[in-house]
Parts: structure tokens; sequence; C-alpha cells
């Protein structure tokens, strides 16, 4: 987002922004790739009479990419930022908008730390989390997959993005010159060796740290708001996380992989689980 699509956004209480606007880049999404990103990747599903989670939807912008594909009534959108839900739900108010209030230092700093991911009420055909799991660690992503899943339905499909390090963007954005990484700033910084031996690795601010522990997960680190928090994993190390799913490569013009998953866990899936669950009731102990 950009300060010109302010007038795009109608926040429910007083201004949209804080002083002096410092969180304006990343509040109101106006990207409208979505759903042919999805769809694509899904290799064109029925939409039609199919319930659709989008985890992280902002204001609805999948849903309004997808034009009458889609039924509004079918469709919940999830999203940390409480304005966002309440802007999406005046413009599509048949759709289902949620805030779900988790800490996040970077979209909601003043969220509740490890809140589970609210009851919808129904099991979802399609699960999307479009530009999420970027923002979150390991072991959270790990945590929130998990949950995801155990709301699909028994065929149901969960997809989310991810950022490899190592993606040449110039094979998405033809206008890049060719041997444009993602992990192109940090060259400047004599860093991108160390980066290209990661498997994955955090990004705070002009922070790096590869294959961090627990301790950066952002419902344990104290934050600072609205800092950025990136994160990116090379392909084949989700593949080994997610030893059940289908990793698909970018759709253009996007440059984010997708990660595709059934309901069932593996058991990787539920070993790490148990390992997150553990190491977040140790962090609550010492708190």
């Amino acid at each position: 987002m950009a300060l010109a699509d302010e007038p795009l956004f109608v926040p429910a209480n007083g201004s949209l922004f804080t002083e002096p606007r410092a969180f304006a880049w990343h509040l109101v999404s106006t990207r409208q790739t979505q759903f042919g990103y999805f769809d694509e990747v899904l290799a064109r599903p029925a939409w039609k009479g199919r319930r659709v989670l989008d985890f992280g939807g902002n204001v609805g912008t999948f849903l309004g990419s997808a034009g009458n594909r889609i039924d509004h009534e079918n469709y919940w959108c999830l999203d940390l930022n409480l304005d966002v839900v309440e802007q999406g739900q005046r413009t599509y108010p048949r759709a289902h908008f949620l805030h779900y209030n988790r800490y996040s230092s970077q979209y909601n700093p003043n969220g509740i730390r490890y809140l589970p991911i609210p009851d919808c009420g129904v099991k979802f055909d399609i699960i999307i989390a479009f530009s999420v799991f970027t923002h979150t660690d390991r072991s959270e992503m790990v945590e929130l997959v998990s949950s995801l899943r155990s709301m699909l339905a028994p065929d149901g499909v969960l997809a989310f993005t991810f950022d490899d390090p190592h993606y040449d963007r110039s094979l998405s954005d033809p206008t890049r010159p060719p041997g444009s990484p993602v992990l192109w700033n940090l060259e400047s910084r004599g860093e991108q060796a160390i980066a290209e031996q990661a498997r994955w690795y955090i990004l705070i601010n002009d922070d790096l740290y590869v294959e961090p522990g627990d301790e950066f997960c952002q419902q344990t680190r104290e934050g600072k708001p609205l800092e950025s928090y990136c994160t990116y994993f090379t392909a084949e190390y989700m593949s080994s996380l997610f030893p059940d799913a289908r990793v698909f490569p970018p759709v253009s013009p996007e440059w984010q992989y997708c990660c595709v998953l059934k309901r069932q866990k593996s058991l990787l899936d539920e070993d790490l689980s148990r390992k997150v669950a553990k190491s977040q009731r140790e962090a609550l102990d010492t708190r």
C-alpha cells in the first residue's frame, strides 16, 4: 500500500494512520492477483459452492479479484487488523470477516500472544494464505498450519505461499534483469554467501538471523511495534517440513512459491506441532 491508496480505505474509528503514518505501506492490500494465483496452482477448481477461508485476507481483495466465481456467502476472511476486517465487511456484506487478534510485532503489536485461530463454525473446502507465512518463523508456521489443516473438510485443501530466497524474480517479472534473487538486498552487506547456505532465515529490519532457534518466534520475543519481520524458506526445506505437501513454483507476476496440503497430517507435522506446543508452554511459564 502507498499513501496514495489512503482514499480507498474508510476507517471505522478515527484516523487510519498512527503518527507519523509509519505503517501506511502495509496496512491495506491493493493486490489483485491472488485469485488468479491460487486458481492456477490448484488447477482451476470449481470454486462455486465451496467454502473458502482466506487466512490473512486483509480487506478481501481475493474475493474482489474472483468476480462472480466465488459465492460471497461461502467466503470467510480472517485478519490480524480490525480496521481492514471491518472495511472488508462493509465492502462485501454477504461474506464473513472475522478479526483474529493474535500478536504480531509487524501487523498487530497490541494483539494476544499464542491466541488460537477462532472457530468459524464450519469446515472449509479450500483454505488459502497469501504472504502470511512470509512473516512468521518456522515454529509459528508449523503451529498455524496444523491448526488450519484441522479446519479442512475431509477432501479439503490448504494452499499457502512462501518466499524462497534463491528464486530469480526476473522469471516472474521480465522487467527485472536476470539474476535478481529474492535475497538481492543482502549483497551490499556481505551476507549473501551465508544466506545461500541457509535452509531458512529471518530478516528483522536490517538484521539477518540464519536458521535461528525459537527465541525469534513472534509469540516469544519482545518485538518493536511495526518493525519489518520477514522469513524465507527454500523450497527443498519446505518440502522436508511438510513431506506430504506438493510445492509449486511461483505464478507470474508473483514470485512466491506455494505449498499445498490435504487435511491428513504427516507424522513429522504432528511431531513438530508437539514440539511447538511444548515450547509455547515453557515460554509462558517463564513470562
